[in-house]
């Protein structure tokens, strides 16, 4: 096996499929038959696209975790190269999907190779998960695991972009859909309506204010934006009696959801609702913890110099694994942040190569 060829290719196919939050099931055959192809010693996968596959049946179980699923595209036009179809160039992988997430798909299901290959695991049990629906924030593949294969990973690792830092935690997020009522009336007559977009607009003025109130902590300050606006009317003139925004706000440490939702209510009084509220808990690690002091070792010994430990701004499937079921979790990946979610995203190869050997030294190590 030529493994830098192997992976290259391998990432390269996965970019080029595209696998939207929903939509996984194409990409996600093409990572269970490479785990299989590599000799892992089995390789589940489930309704929903999940894939894991297992090496070796020692007694600590770690868990590599990175997902499969990808945003859209908002504007083509804005791409250089043909975002489903991965492009290479001068040692950069351009497509959707190649930074977030999946070199660090590529990543993991390498180093998994590399340490049946060389039989690094008579202490532990490693579990690779290629993950569905991240983006959406559905935590289906952590039932998989838990209730499914019936076991709880002793520390879990996310593969997310991280310019190859050390994570030891991140935001939270909490997603809220506000519709705003109004009353319709001719569009020739505004004065006898009450116009739920105006209405609307003012709320969205006062949410945007939140964000000089916040103080910061560990985590940073906390963060609030809307995203999105749409009304239902029955036509363009129409005085419309409803608005619907959205809502993205990032959390810190000890936040609640209901904390948040009544921070919403207080601004938008009686005459709106909350349609639903999803939510996902911040979490940090202490610096000492043993997990963050493993991680250190394992970046030392793989590149021979001291890392940068840190903490995310944005949420991964961490919020599941820790700040749910207090399993010790870290970040670390290959590729860059700013390059998630935008047109020409892309990952440089040596970074994901420079992964593997992380992913491959560390479980020796915890």
């Amino acid at each position: 096996m030529n493994l830098e060829n192997d992976c290259l290719k391998f990432l390269l196919k996965i970019v080029s499929t595209k696998s939207l939050s929903g939509q996984e099931k194409a990409v996600s055959k093409i990572v269970a038959d490479e785990m299989k192809s590599l000799n892992y010693d089995f390789v589940k996968t489930d309704k929903y696209g999940n894939v894991i596959g297992k090496i070796g049946n020692g007694k600590k179980k770690i868990l590599y975790d990175a997902h499969i699923d990808t945003v859209g595209i908002s504007d083509i036009k804005k791409w250089k190269t043909n975002p489903y179809k991965a492009a290479f160039k001068n040692g950069i992988i351009y497509g959707r999907g190649a930074c977030d997430d999946k070199g660090c798909v590529a990543a993991m299901v390498y180093a998994g190779s590399l340490i049946k290959k060389h039989g690094l695991f008579n202490d532990f049990t490693l579990f690779v998960s290629a993950s569905s629906r991240e983006e959406t924030g559905e935590p289906y593949w952590l039932d998989f695991i838990i209730k499914k294969l019936n076991f709880k990973p002793d520390c879990v690792v996310i593969g997310e972009p991280s310019d190859m830092k050390i994570i030891r935690g991140h935001k939270g997020r909490s997603e809220m859909k506000v519709t705003v009522f109004g009353k319709s009336v001719h569009a020739s007559i505004p004065n006898e309506g009450d116009n739920a977009i105006y209405k609307a607009t003012d709320y969205i003025k006062k949410i945007d204010n939140l964000n000089n109130k916040y103080k910061s902590k560990n985590l940073g300050k906390p963060v609030i934006s809307v995203t999105q606006i749409e009304t239902k009317n029955a036509s363009t003139n129409t005085i419309p009696d409803n608005c619907s925004f959205y809502i993205d706000r990032r959390s810190i440490e000890n936040e609640t959801a209901k904390k948040i939702s009544d921070e919403i209510k207080n601004i938008c009084k009686k005459d709106s609702i909350i349609n639903y509220q999803k939510f996902f808990k911040a979490w940090v690690l202490p610096q000492n913890h043993n997990l963050v002091n493993s991680s250190i070792n394992a970046y030392k010994s793989s590149f021979k110099k001291q890392p940068i430990v840190t903490l995310w701004p944005f949420c991964t499937n961490g919020s599941f694994t820790m700040g749910e079921k207090n399993i010790p979790t870290i970040g670390f990946g290959p590729g860059s942040e700013k390059y998630a979610h935008i047109a020409n995203e892309q990952i440089k190869f040596t970074d994901v190569l420079n992964a593997i050997k992380f992913y491959s030294v560390f479980p020796s190590l915890y």
